[in-house]
């Protein structure tokens, strides 16, 4: 599996008459179309000129009749496609039969005083469909996907320079390290630490220990470390704090299953000699799930993981099929874990 390339945040001048956004991450997705409004489009101009259609609820030739018609009060307009569900092979619920061939005929002549932005919030294009090719062809195309560590570094970096605060590498880490990648989530918590430290204080590491919040994968990461250190107590106190904030248990397993297995997966392939980067590709995880479950692996041995993937399947069975009350089957699990790895 090829390693997942990084987004391409950058933008041309001049600016392309058409526009292809594709990919699962939305934050990026707002992003790029924020930027090419600005750059499109000053703030004046953009109540008359900036029109945005849903391309599930409403034809496309709404939007190309939009595209064709001159700026009013400016030079440049921009028409907004969003949800072209038509590009790819999901299935999406619409009532509405779109004309391709009408956006067909667009791209032969776009006009030159229209940026037409399409976007399909989709992992993939489907490649085999001629308007794709063609999009391919004759549009700017980005795909929004994934970034690498440096990428989201220096764009969480931005973040913090809109407060005229300063983002550090450790203060980088630790916010991984609470939130995972999570680039909305990530984004909303640098703003967050902006404003608490300001100018007068870097956002470091204690800076985002005292502000930040922790998303429930990392609480499981967390529950999980507890557990295999022996610390049953403090793993059993965090469960029933995920618990009082309605994190249902059913749920929780499943995540306490996916961690365990992603931390024996990763053990295995690095001893095979795969890097961290392929360890990746390989299991279809974020780089930074890899290497927290690496500093696992070093902690735990295979026979201790194959046990703990062995209760969670029996614990799911016991729970699913009413032996055991869902709190208290996984206060066991957690015993029993926590006991072995003693």
């Amino acid at each position: 599996m090829a390693q997942p390339k990084s987004a391409n945040l950058s933008i041309k001048k001049p600016l392309a008459p058409v526009y292809l956004l594709f990919g699962t991450q939305d934050f990026l997705i707002q992003l790029m179309k924020k930027n090419l409004t600005s750059e499109a489009l000053v703030e004046e101009e953009r109540d008359f000129n900036l029109s945005r259609y849903d391309l599930t609820e409403l034809p496309l030739e709404h939007a190309i009749e939009d595209a064709e018609t001159i700026p009013f009060f400016g030079e440049k307009k921009v028409v907004i496609m969003d949800n072209a569900f038509f590009l790819t092979g999901e299935r999406t619920k619409t009532k509405v039969e779109q004309t391709i061939d009408r956006l067909e005929d667009y791209l032969n002549h776009p006009s030159e005083s229209t940026v037409l932005i399409i976007v399909a919030p989709y992992e993939k294009l489907d490649r085999r469909k001629k308007i794709v090719k063609r999009l391919e062809k004759t549009a700017a195309v980005y795909e929004l996907s994934h970034l690498s560590d440096t990428a989201l570094f220096q764009l969480l970096e931005q973040v913090a320079q809109k407060y005229g605060a300063h983002y550090t590498r450790e203060g980088h880490e630790q916010m991984m390290n609470a939130v995972g990648p999570h680039l909305g989530q990530l984004a909303n918590e640098v703003g967050k630490c902006a404003l608490y430290c300001g100018t007068e204080r870097p956002i470091d590491a204690q800076a985002v220990e005292e502000i930040g919040s922790k998303s429930l994968e990392t609480n499981v990461f967390l529950l999980v470390n507890q557990v295999m250190h022996q610390k049953t107590a403090e793993a059993l106190e965090l469960f029933h704090e995920l618990v009082r904030m309605k994190e249902e248990p059913l749920k929780l397993l499943a995540l306490l299953e996916r961690q365990f297995r992603i931390v024996y997966q990763a053990g295995r392939y690095q001893e095979a000699g795969y890097t961290q980067n392929s360890i990746a590709s390989k299991m279809s995880v974020h780089p930074y799930a890899v290497k927290l479950a690496l500093q696992q692996t070093r902690a735990f041995s295979p026979v201790l993981l194959q046990h703990a993937l062995k209760r969670c399947t029996e614990t799911d069975f016991q729970i699913k099929t009413g032996q055991m009350d869902k709190i208290l089957a996984l206060e066991l699990l957690i015993i029993s874990i926590s006991g072995k790895a003693a």
